[in-house]
């Protein structure tokens, strides 16, 4: 949400919170109906900026999340809107070092290890450090705290879940993996992979979760499901056709297209946009998939099914209809995932592509800093250029094994 010139004491971060506030409220105050309405959100939300003294702009936060959960904040919105940002910025800075923990421990070669780690296991300070430095410093940590979005509730899911899952805690990983679904775009691409790697297992626990939020969103909030059916892509429309856009902060094939061919005016989605997103979202999907299909033919081990997984979650943003740069923090994850593979194995193992990966890993992590501002002045989404030559690249590494065998057979940490 745009935020203004702080001044007279206005609190000039976490306005991002403002809808999940609002839509808490809502539900408290008998109206959840209303979490979907722009009348009763835009209402609510310019009487809880002037209360609160918020350093911003009275415009239309919208409550873009599945019904169940606005729960979440029904405790929050008891609070004035500032001490249950305070609060929320706790929960969200305990819920960022919870997640570093576990990507250290993904740092282990042999996952069945990685929750009990001796003195002898133990992983050299000056290799794990950096998961907290880089992920602390990088852009999209930075957007999501400032803004008080809820990301790092998605990075702790998906962490656990691919802890879990490399475990071989396959129905524990899906029904961690099923919470994601708070925020669909995020889920979406991890769930199928989860399944078909993974098996049956990660599919029970993943419908078990959804079984248990259809029930709570039906008995709880009747009628919200719906109305959160009807309404999304209205809502969606309305923000990104409709009133002035920053496609820039959209990580998605078509706003890249969107940038290049409309610049950053609000009208319609030209079809040539949508031809080109469409056929560049088959461009990843297709060999992403192939390559799973061949892993299911002949199974390989952890770093094959660690590859096919980290492409998935590299290339969710991409083939997404909506994905906020924020939530590129989850990237973490395949980050890590690579650098435990990349520290394992010997030099003379690493190929010419794995050293590519590599820079354009590189190239990403800067990109995300720049590409706000270039994107505003240009018609250049550089965060998903560089995005999709780490998503191609990840891709391609899926169909090259017998480094992975040479890697687990050497490897020890």
């Amino acid at each position: 949400m745009a935020q203004a010139r702080s001044t007279d004491n206005k609190l000039p971060f976490g306005h991002d919170l403002l809808p999940s506030y609002t839509a808490g409220a809502l539900i408290r105050q008998g109206n959840a109906l209303g979490m979907y309405h722009r009348a009763a959100m835009e209402t609510f939300e310019a009487r809880t900026i002037d209360s609160a003294k918020l350093g911003m702009e009275k415009r239309y936060g919208a409550w873009l999340n599945p019904p169940f959960f606005a729960w979440f904040f029904v405790p929050l919105s008891v609070l004035p809107y500032r001490t249950a940002l305070w609060l929320f910025a706790c929960l969200n800075a305990t819920l960022l070092c919870a997640s570093i923990l576990l990507l250290r421990k993904m740092l282990v070669l042999d996952p069945r290890r990685s929750l009990r780690l001796s003195a002898q296991q133990s992983i050299p300070i000056a290799i794990w450090g950096l998961i907290p430095l880089m992920l602390v410093v990088a852009y999209p940590t930075i957007q999501a705290t400032g803004h008080q979005q809820n990301t790092f509730i998605s990075l702790l899911l998906l962490c656990g879940s691919v802890a879990l899952a490399r475990r071989g805690a396959a129905f524990g990983a899906g029904l961690v993996a099923g919470l994601l679904f708070f925020k669909p775009q995020l889920a979406v691409v991890v769930a199928v992979a989860l399944a078909v790697l993974f098996g049956w297992r990660a599919l029970a626990g993943m419908a078990l979760t959804g079984l248990g939020l259809l029930l709570i969103t039906l008995i709880t909030l009747p009628g919200c499901l719906s109305e959160f059916r009807s309404q999304l892509p209205l809502i969606v429309h309305y923000l990104q056709q409709e009133a002035p856009y920053h496609w820039g902060r959209q990580v998605t094939l078509q706003s890249f297209w969107r940038i290049l061919i409309q610049g950053h005016e609000p009208a319609e989605t030209l079809p040539i946009v949508r031809l080109l997103t469409l056929a560049c979202s088959a461009g990843f999907l297709a060999p992403l998939a192939w390559a799973v299909i061949r892993n299911m033919k002949s199974p390989g081990g952890t770093i094959e099914r660690d590859r096919l997984l980290s492409a998935a979650i590299v290339i969710m943003p991409l083939v997404m209809p909506y994905y906020m740069d924020y939530d590129l923090v989850l990237l973490a994850v395949p980050a890590v995932l690579l650098a435990r593979e990349w520290v394992a194995s010997g030099t003379e193992q690493r190929s010419r592509s794995d050293r590519w990966l590599l820079a354009a890993w590189v190239i990403f992590y800067v990109a995300t800093f720049a590409n706000p501002a270039l994107a505003e002045q240009t018609r250049i989404n550089l965060t998903v250029a560089a995005l999709a030559s780490v998503a191609g690249l990840s891709i391609a590494r899926c169909y090259n094994r017998q480094p992975c065998r040479s890697a687990m057979q050497t490897a020890s940490i």
